[in-house]
């Protein structure tokens, strides 16, 4: 199973989420787990533009929010590694 690499980069762009440290720890387990186990699944949703990036995707509630992130993951430069090379968040206020 291949390692998933979230440069310092990334990781600084996560913690400007806004996330609680929950939301923090909820996001790495989905990079460090999720990711590398469903990678069969995800690797075919290539990025239009950067055949060399497949695009993961996760969802959830942390607060009061609706946090939606789409990372772009390179599965090319290493055969042993998931390389997190960007990320788009979304956040919005859950309905009540």
């Amino acid at each position: 199973m291949r390692r998933t690499v979230v440069p310092p980069e990334i990781t600084r762009l996560i913690g400007e989420c806004g996330l609680t440290r929950d939301g923090v720890v909820r996001v790495f387990t989905g990079l460090h787990g999720e990711l590398p186990q469903r990678y069969a699944r995800f690797r075919g949703l290539r990025h239009p533009e950067d055949d060399r990036l497949f695009f993961f995707f996760d969802a959830f509630a942390d607060g009061d929010r609706m946090h939606t992130f789409t990372f772009h993951v390179d599965d090319s430069t290493s055969t042993e590694h998931l390389i997190v090379a960007d990320l788009e968040h979304e956040s919005r206020p859950l309905r009540r």
